[in-house]
């Protein structure tokens, strides 16, 4: 391999002007060009990269910055449900209860003036967290008090639905006609989680 041609300066510095302009500038551009595809190039390439990725984490930092700013928000709404399940559990009888609920139904009927002649509670039916149990009744009584006795059930604490009314016409006493209701009463009981459910 032959060794490199030695360039010597003192031809250069004997070429007309222009020529010495145009050396200049050629070198000038290779220099740049070297210095932009060697260095420049990759530094760019490597900003726009982590402009990118900046850009990316600042739009993370904004969502977390929003979650943040609305978290007190969400833990009042948090607390808010809690307090609707705890009403909304209070409505609900456990075992316990279930007996004194009966007998509520049974005195609103009483107190109504109505002659009870069939209270037979049904089976539990779940329903999750929760049972349906049914009451088949039927009762005699006056319109009137067939009406007081749908309002006491409607103002006891605990839920109490009225299903599959039917009312006939009876006989005539007490200077009022009997009126016979056959109905449904559907209330509900809480159900207790197992432990591990729970966990």
């Amino acid at each position: 391999m032959s060794p490199l041609p030695k360039i010597d300066a003192n031809i250069i510095l004997k070429l007309p002007l222009w020529q010495r302009f145009l050396i200049l500038v050629v070198t000038w551009f290779i220099l740049a060009g070297a210095f932009y595809w060697l260095i420049y190039g990759a530094k760019l390439t490597e900003s726009k990269t982590l402009n990118t990725k900046l850009t990316g984490i600042k739009e993370d930092v904004a969502k977390k910055q929003k979650i943040a700013d609305e978290l007190p928000k969400f833990k009042k709404e948090m607390e808010e449900l809690n307090n609707q399940l705890k009403e909304a559990l209070a409505a609900l009888p456990n075992e316990k209860e279930i007996a004194n609920l009966l007998e509520s139904i049974s005195d609103a009927a009483k107190t109504a003036r109505l002659d009870v002649l069939t209270f037979k509670p049904g089976k539990e039916t779940p329903k999750g967290f929760y049972a349906e149990l049914t009451i088949d009744m039927k009762v005699e009584g006056g319109y009137g008090s067939i009406i007081s006795f749908f309002e006491k059930v409607a103002g006891l604490p605990r839920i109490v639905n009225i299903n599959a009314l039917n009312i006939s016409s009876g006989k005539e006493a007490r200077g009022d006609i009997m009126l016979s209701a056959t109905f449904l009463a559907t209330t509900f009981k809480f159900l207790p989680q197992p432990a591990e459910a729970k966990k």
